[in-house]
């Protein structure tokens, strides 16, 4: 009897030893053990296990063919499917299956957590795909809305292909040539995506509310060497409603000639926004059509929507480097009959082409076929772009341009800084902001309260402004600081401009532009330094669609500063060189009355709502006062006070 027992507990513990996959299900057959993922899904499809249905990954396992989950219905039934590592344990699911993915899912309320700790962000599973012939690592399938993959967790996972020919995580509908999947309520967050062609590529089907409340964040697309990406990073089509925010992405292979893309927003994209990701490292090492850009959008007007509605806000991205000769090589690319964009806040540094035929870079290029595409560029910091140098013409693919338009209209060009601040190699016609003549439409064209400023210092011209185009393309042009250390300031009609007088001749407008080289913080933070800018101080005006500047801040609302942040210069007394003027408001936020102490006489108090409309006005007369706030109902407002030194605008929250 005893010699039994023995028996059963070891074939009991030789089946536990054996056993990668656990499974835990609330209907149907409760536990169930195998050795691969596949065994697990095969049994879930048969409809041995039920309900709510638990997954834990307790080893290692090895794939022979896909695991391939369907969707519930008939004899697959199940309300959600969490897939996780057990606790402390650090696992990989691999395989060597060739023309299809590791993992397929068909279904909804599917979570993939690599993560072995609850609510934990440790990426403890790794999904791989060894083969080399058209492998993909994770696909999820819908090929209807009715059968659309919803309420999608996948966070936490190492994503690993085999080659970078292929891409490793896909939605789609599954066909041979994609039409384009079914998708929403999908969240796809702190993974790691190695050795890909795109490493997330997300197709929908064009329709209203299909990829909505899509979330891909936090994710890490920057492996390097044998593990890069070789083509794009995040890749959308379709889809109405994604957010891409907070990723890492860069350093993509670089020896074919392509245009690698960081994020790309394709056709049909609309209602999406790409904020916070950092971008570093794409480029080309060949002298053939090689090129990159950071960030992509071409969503044309083919959509659910004709108007894309499509946000880029706060992304850093730097450091390319190309030596060849493709027409796109840029921070940010806006391209097709895209309109409804708005590109902001984004801080763009380091776009380089070395090719010794004087090829170009861009740090924002817009190429909009649309003569009304209502685009805003707002806010941006874009230095350290440079070409090697082509002086016979100033095209788009001539020399380093800072911000470039080479079509369409409906540009809102308001409060960027753009300094071109590394040299080319020889002689070109490199410009802070260039219109090509590509631009042809009447009035499509409105450029203030910019910083335009060319530091270089290789020989030749070197443009604060540059136009192919007739001054006709302007709607309004004006409010703008123009600076060049070269001989000329700008250039259009075939002609150099050398001074502000002829900037105003020639582009038309500008009564109210300035010609000064401003001071920087430091060669990197291109804030505004308090001191030495006096000439600078509220040169701009205001405009309804840009109230903050790039930190936030609150613009002033009557007179704005240039360029991306509102500064306060430093006002020095007569016989005080040393002595700056402070003024001392409390209490902020304010109840009822807000005190206001100045080291000289303030003459008066005025208070503007957010709108930009006066609601107070209180003489002061002494170097000590107040402001009765009672009255004003709770918000942000404006303290702007006038003193015998000028005047300085704060803001202040009424409770």
């Amino acid at each position: 009897m005893r010699k039994i027992l023995f028996c059963l507990m070891v074939i009991l513990v030789s089946s536990n030893f054996y056993s990668q996959v656990n499974i835990s299900a609330t209907a149907g057959t409760a536990t169930g053990t195998y050795t691969t993922l596949k065994g697990a899904f095969d049994a879930i499809n048969a409809g041995t296990h039920q309900g709510a249905i638990s997954i834990s990954i307790t080893a290692n396992t090895t794939e022979t063919a896909t695991a391939s989950l369907n969707a519930s219905g008939g004899a697959t039934s199940y309300t959600s499917v969490v897939i996780k590592p057990a606790v402390g344990v650090t696992a990989a699911i691999s395989g060597d299956i060739a023309s299809a993915p590791l993992v397929r899912i068909l279904g909804s309320n599917i979570t993939l957590d690599g993560s072995n700790a609850a609510s934990g962000t440790t990426k403890d599973l790794t999904l791989t795909n060894i083969s080399v012939t058209a492998p993909q690592v994770l696909t999820f399938i819908a090929t209807s809305a009715a059968a659309a993959n919803t309420n999608i967790m996948v966070k936490n996972l190492n994503i690993v292909n085999g080659i970078n020919t292929s891409s490793a995580f896909v939605m789609y509908d599954g066909n041979t040539t994609p039409t384009g999947g079914f998708f929403n309520n999908v969240t796809i967050q702190n993974n790691s995506v190695k050795k890909a062609y795109m490493g997330m590529y997300l197709f929908a089907a064009t329709g209203a509310g299909n990829g909505a409340n899509t979330l891909v964040t936090g994710n890490d697309l920057s492996a390097s060497g044998a593990d890069a990406i070789r083509l794009g990073g995040i890749y959308v089509q379709g889809a109405d409603g994604v957010t891409v925010s907070n990723n890492t992405i860069g350093n993509f292979e670089t020896a074919n000639a392509e245009i690698k893309r960081g994020i790309w927003l394709a056709t049909s994209t609309i209602n999406c926004s790409v904020v916070s990701n950092t971008i570093t490292n794409l480029g080309y090492t060949g002298t053939s059509s090689g090129g990159a850009s950071g960030i992509t959008v071409t969503s044309g007007n083919t959509g659910a929507s004709p108007t894309a509605n499509i946000i880029v806000r706060a992304n850093t991205i730097s450091n390319f480097t190309s030596s060849g000769t493709g027409g796109i090589f840029a921070g940010i690319y806006a391209g097709a009959a895209t309109s409804g964009l708005i590109i902001d806040n984004n801080k763009i540094n380091g776009i380089k082409n070395t090719n010794t035929l004087g090829y170009g870079a861009q740090g924002i290029h817009l190429a909009s076929t649309s003569l009304t595409s209502n685009t805003l560029v707002a806010n941006n910091i874009v230095s350290g772009v440079a070409g090697y140098g082509y002086a016979t013409t100033g095209g788009v693919n001539d020399n380093g341009n800072g911000l470039v338009i080479v079509a369409g209209g409906g540009y809102k060009i308001y409060y960027n800084t753009v300094v071109m601040d590394v040299s080319q190699t020889i002689a070109g016609r490199p410009a802070a902001l260039n219109i090509t003549n590509g631009v042809t439409g009447l009035g499509g064209i409105d450029v203030r309260n910019n910083l335009f400023v060319n530091t270089q210092t290789q020989a030749g011209d070197r443009y604060a402004i540059y136009a192919g185009a007739a001054s006709t393309v302007f709607s309004t042009i004006n409010f703008n600081n123009f600076y060049s250390s070269g001989t000329n300031l700008g250039y259009i009609g075939g002609l150099a401009k050398a001074t502000l007088a002829d900037i105003q001749a020639g582009f038309g407008g500008n009564v109210n532009s300035l010609n000064i080289l401003p001071v920087f913080v430091s060669a990197t933070d291109f804030h505004l330094s308090a001191t030495g800018n006096a000439a600078l101080d509220n040169k701009g005006t205001p405009v309804a669609e840009v109230i903050l500047d790039a930190a936030g801040n609150i613009r002033n609302v009557l007179t704005p500063d240039l360029g991306s942040f509102e500064f306060t210069a430093s006002i020095l007394a007569v016989n005080e060189s040393a002595k700056k003027n402070t003024i001392n408001v409390y209490p902020n936020p304010v109840v009822d009355y807000v005190y206001i102490n100045n080291d000289s006489r303030i003459k008066d108090v005025e208070v503007y709502n957010v709108s930009g409309q006066r609601i107070l006005n209180e003489t002061i007369n002494a170097e000590k006062g107040y402001v009765d706030m009672r009255r004003a109902p709770a918000g942000v407002y404006i303290l702007k006070v006038n003193s015998e030194k000028g005047s300085q605008s704060l803001k202040i929250i009424k409770k």
